[in-house]
This record gives structure tokens, sequence and C-alpha cells, in this order.
């Protein structure tokens, strides 16, 4: 007697019922995956915050005040020339591990930024290009790109370093009522005197941690940006380095080049932003914060009764 031995493969019904299975196990996999994804991103960008509030903190002990940006215009109150458009991330630069590039950037102390001197001398222009990566939130792949990179005010044309993180102006109405969102005016963007830290014309104030009365944990020092939506983002610029509260938390304009509204704070992390405090501290803040609560958090003198939540 013969047997004849048969194989039996895969029906196209089973074939399909496994090809759904492995669809249904992967569609389940990936948003765990990206959620473990953009939670390492956070941290790292909680960390980039970190060293730029410590890279502050030593400055300012070195120094006797915060970082100062000085504007390329004739701006008053007490406008002081050379007015060479230098920004405080640059300042800061040494204390970033940074010390060749600043030096390098020496040239850029003088003459006049529309003159084609101060940050435009011409030695100095590749430098502005130079790739710093503590100034790079991961999560935002806008802040690196190219194109972006050459479209920035004032630098139209030029490749520049683009930055995710601006340091808080306060609460201002930047642009006055040509803004959408209600803030205090007169707007100080174009002036001095900000209630918060960081602005282009910080360097007639020369603020100082003994003029952050609202106390130095409840007081928002640095946050994050998105140059997709900004184009005022250029790191070493003192118009490129700011952002203002009047915004609510992660607004995202219509149009970045209407800045009344885009010069504000906002990034790509589910929920809200990340912030390092003036105390040398990082938080994440909620996009649903109140917004007068998080406006209070960014002045530093406004004897605002407030906590962060």
């Amino acid at each position: 007697m013969s047997w004849s031995r048969t194989r039996r493969g895969f029906t196209l019904i089973e074939l399909l019922v496994v090809i759904a299975i492995i669809a249904v196990l992967i569609g389940l996999l990936l948003p765990a995956v990206q959620r473990v994804r953009e939670a390492a991103a956070r941290t790292q960008c909680q960390n980039h915050l970190k060293q730029i509030a410590l890279a502050i903190h030593n400055y300012h002990d070195a120094v006797g005040h915060f970082p100062t940006g000085h504007s390329p215009w004739v701006e008053p109150s007490e406008a002081r020339g050379p007015f060479t458009g230098r920004g405080w991330i640059l300042e800061s630069l040494p204390c970033l591990e940074q010390s060749a590039l600043y030096q390098r950037l020496e040239p850029t102390r003088e003459g006049n930024f529309f003159s084609g001197q101060g940050l435009l001398a011409p030695e100095a222009r590749p430098l502005l290009a130079a790739r710093v990566l503590v100034l790079h939130c991961p999560s935002d792949p806008s802040s690196q790109d190219a194109d972006l990179a050459t479209r920035q005010y004032q630098l139209t044309g030029i490749a520049v370093e683009l930055t995710n993180y601006k340091g808080v102006l306060g609460d201002t109405r930047v642009g006055g009522t040509g803004s959408s969102f209600n803030g205090p005016l007169p707007d100080c963007h174009h002036r001095n005197g900000c209630n918060g830290i960081f602005y282009r014309n910080n360097y007639q104030d020369r603020p100082r941690l003994v003029s952050v009365k609202d106390g130095t944990s409840n007081t928002l020092l640095v946050g994050e940006d998105l140059p997709e939506y900004n184009h005022h983002s250029a790191a070493f610029y003192a118009n490129g380095d700011y952002a203002s509260c009047h915004v609510p938390l992660n607004y995202l304009p219509p149009d970045p080049r209407y800045w009344q509204d885009a010069i504000s704070f906002r990034s790509r992390h589910p929920g809200g932003a990340n912030f390092a405090l003036a105390d040398g501290s990082v938080r994440f803040i909620s996009q649903s914060i109140d917004h007068g609560q998080f406006r209070a958090a960014c002045t530093k003198a406004g004897g605002e009764v407030n906590r962060l939540p």
C-alpha cells in the first residue's frame, strides 16, 4: 500500500487574518513608540533649557547682571552706540562652552548693524550660522530648516543659526494695538523698561536677580518657540532672542510674518511647553494654564500673588 503525503498551506482568508492581526498590533505599538520618543525629546529639551539657565546664572555671577541684547536701532530712552545687534544668547556663549565661537564673533562689537558692521561685519557673517546644539529642541525640525534660516527679519538672505529658546520679555503687548491679544501698554519691545528680563534694549537696564521681586521660583526666564511660526528666531541677534507672554501659550499664528502675535511662546510638545525659571529650575507649563496666571509668571516685579501649577 502506498501513502501520499499532502502539504497544506495558508488559505487566502487565513493570510488576510494574519495580516490584519499584524496591522492591529502595529497600530497599537506605533503610538506607544511615538509617546516614548516624544518623552525622550521633551526630557532632552528640558536638559537644554537647564544648561541655558545655568549659563545665564554663571554669566550673572561673573558680570553682575543678566546677559544683555543691544538693539540695532537707536531706540529710547538711554540709547548708547554702537548699535551692533548682538543678542543675549551671543553674550552667553562662553558659559555654554562656546568660547571659541564667542571669540571669533568679537569683531561684531564694533560698528552699527545697518551700516554693515556689528553683527553684520563681513568677517563675522559666516559665523552667524554656526551650529550650537543646545539651542535646539529635538521635537522641532523647523529650528534646523535651512530655508527658514535665510528668512529671518533684518537678516533675509543670510544663513543664520536658529533657536527654539527665547528670553521672556514679560507680558507687554508687542506691536501695541496691532496685536490680537491684550497686554500692558505702552509697548516696550522697542524701548526699555520691560516687565520681564530679556528684550533687545535690556543693555540699557541691565536687569539683575535682585530685580526679580516676585520670586525666582515663580518667574519665567526662558521658554520655547518654533521658528516655523516666528521669523524672529535668529539665535545671536538681539531682535530674534525674546518673546512675550501677552499671547496664550502654544498659539500658532496663521501667518508668521504677523510679528505682533508671532513673538510669543509655543512648542511641539503635546499640551504645553518647557520653561526655565529665574531660580534655574525647569518646568513644563500646560497650555491650559489660565492666561492671567501665565502672564503674571512672566513679569519680574508685578506684585502678583501667583504660584505656578
